[in-house]
């Protein structure tokens, strides 16, 4: 699992893990990290951020391919364009989800190119991917139950804030903010704060954290 963002890391990891499918062999939050990761355990699979701090997505995995020919390489990304699509296919990736597809979809994928290891993402027509992925996130959207303002909330908890500091930067009281929480938690039925975040990136309610550069079982 590559991916810079610690949380998108930490949240598909713990998706994975529970599953009997699959079994996580490795993680990393940059691209070097990930090839050498990659030629140690000699992963079935690997999920690859498109943006990363020291390199593309797509140049590693043309390196992880290069170094272990049979692996599928499924592509991780905010962006979803017919431009990043083709980037993916001539890197040789097997699959390409977006993060606001959500984790269900992201496990699809790695099913498929694990039960067949001859796919390949160029088999496929671009704009026909970006068609498929822009009606999954449009049907996530339409049944997504939490208001604009509580995604806001959510975006400000994702990036740190104190519920003392969102209460200032959207003009309601601290208790207001608490309130807010609460009911989000009961909405996404999770326990704490930090499973907040996790569900709500996982399930596409909030995105990511900004990526640097904006402009199964199978072993993962």
């Amino acid at each position: 699992m590559v991916d810079d963002h610690e949380v998108v890391r930490n949240g598909v990891v713990a998706s994975l893990s529970a599953m009997t499918q699959f079994r996580v062999v490795g993680v990393a939050g940059n691209g070097t990290d990930a090839i050498a990761i990659a030629r140690r355990t000699r992963p079935d699979a690997a999920i690859v951020d498109l943006r990363l701090p020291d390199m593309t997505g797509q140049a590693v995995c043309r390196r992880l391919i290069e170094d272990s020919p049979d692996i599928a390489v499924v592509m991780l990304t905010t962006y979803l364009s017919d431009d990043t699509v083709r980037s993916a296919q001539l890197a040789g990736a097997a699959g390409y989800v977006t993060k606001a597809a959500g984790i269900a979809k992201l496990k699809e994928t790695l099913l498929q190119v694990a039960s067949d290891r001859r796919i390949r993402l160029a088999d496929q027509s671009a704009s026909a991917i970006v068609h498929r992925l822009d009606g999954v996130m449009s049907r996530r959207t339409e049944r997504q139950v939490v208001t604009p303002h509580q995604r806001r909330v959510l975006e400000l908890v994702a990036a740190g804030l104190t519920n003392g500091q969102i209460g200032d930067r959207l003009c309601i009281s601290e208790s207001t903010v608490r309130f807010h929480i609460q009911k989000l938690k009961r909405t996404l039925a999770v326990p704490s704060r930090t499973a907040l975040v996790v569900k709500a990136m996982q399930d596409g309610t909030i995105p990511p954290a900004p990526e640097d550069g904006e402009l199964p079982a199978q072993a993962v």
